[in-house]
């Protein structure tokens, strides 16, 4: 058996949710492999300590042996993952390699405490993607005796349902390697997606100037705001005076807020609709025979998509003082808290963007591409 045949799973947690359930969660990270070993007399290695050097190894090598059909990713859900950056980030680097491959089935989250508005059309993209699948609910069965029968069954169950998705994985997988082996000269699917992505990558891209835009426009009524406060503050005008400022900038940033946040939440959707196809393109460009135009046109969309990564990794420092000055209106009055959490909601959406960015560049200059 090659090291890519054997199942290996990524438990995706965040430390807070284990040590607040007495260590419950990596106990059934194991009890689970147990079970898996116990059914298919093989060994589904689960990896839970992100903070050893091996995961991280073991978790690139996966991704660049295009998942092989044989990887998991667990997600233990709850409202604190949803905060965890890290964990938001494994979900969409997996989501989009597994998406790419039509293994979407490989992420298998475990709902394991209710989380409010956790539904498909949630303008939280993590979000989406979580309820988009079909996860294990635990949220009763965590409250259970791990000996008792119905915990032991629901870990049965969740073992069987890995080796049933492992199963129809590896038939994906292998009809993946079957069709790129069978292709001779140019592939036409491989053009289409291109296509399509010269389509929507622009798309993206207007996204992230008009974000720019609105940020900026956030950011001066919020300065010009503070002057007054100062001023206010020099006449003596007290609590009573701050909060007549707070209010009226609660009132001119109201509109531009809601935008800014409708624009967080397209952004992220449209990274995640291209994400999977821009991955394909990187995988299976290297060993196309493209027409000398296909190429020069692969390889100029590719040089653009380098681009976007770099600008879009230079505005995270504007991106992150302007999440400091959020937190601060917080504190101004009721009236500028609900809009302040909308930026910060928004502003999350972007910022965990720049995993899938930073993916695309990582394998565009592993690959070769251009």
């Amino acid at each position: 058996m090659s090291s890519y045949e054997q199942a290996v799973g990524f438990w995706s947690y965040t430390h807070k949710d284990n040590e607040l359930n007495r260590g419950r969660i990596r106990e059934l990270a194991q009890l689970i492999a147990d079970e898996y070993e116990v059914i298919t007399a093989e060994e589904l290695r689960i990896f839970v300590d992100k903070n050893d050097l091996e995961w991280g190894a073991e978790w690139r090598a996966r991704i660049e042996a295009a998942l092989a059909g044989t990887t998991f990713c667990i997600p233990i859900v709850t409202p604190a993952f949803f905060k965890s950056a890290e964990c938001r980030r494994e979900v969409l680097t997996f989501s989009g390699h597994a998406k790419s491959l039509g293994l979407e089935e490989l992420l298998l989250p475990i709902l394991y405490v209710k989380v409010p508005g956790l539904v498909e059309d949630s303008p939280d993209e993590v979000m989406s993607l979580i309820a988009s699948r079909q996860y294990a609910d635990w949220t009763a069965l965590r409250l259970e005796d791990e000996e008792s029968p119905a915990h032991r069954k629901a870990v049965a169950d969740l073992a069987e349902r890995l080796v049933g998705i492992l199963e129809r994985s590896l038939q994906v997988a292998s009809e993946n390697e079957r069709i790129i082996e069978s292709q001779d000269g140019e592939d036409p699917a491989l053009l289409e997606t291109m296509a399509e992505m010269e389509t929507a990558f622009p798309r993206w891209t207007s996204v992230v100037h008009e974000f720019s835009s609105v940020m900026e426009v956030i950011a001066a009524e919020a300065v010009a705001a503070a002057e007054e406060i100062e001023r206010s503050d020099a006449r003596g005008g007290g609590f009573a005076g701050r909060l007549r400022v707070s209010h009226q900038l609660a009132e001119r940033i109201t509109e531009p807020v809601n935008r800014f946040y409708e624009l967080g939440n397209l952004y992220s959707a449209e990274l995640v609709n291209v994400d999977p196809g821009i991955l394909t393109l990187i995988r299976e460009a290297p060993g196309q025979a493209l027409t000398d135009e296909d190429r020069k046109n692969m390889e100029e969309f590719f040089s653009s998509v380098k681009g976007a990564v770099a600008a879009s990794r230079a505005n995270i420092p504007s991106l992150q003082n302007f999440s400091d000055s959020v937190s601060a209106l917080k504190g101004l009055s009721k009236s500028m808290r609900p809009l302040a959490v909308k930026m910060e909601d928004a502003l999350r959406q972007v910022m965990d963007g720049q995993a899938i960015l930073d993916e695309w560049e990582r394998l565009i200059d592993e690959n070769d591409v251009m």
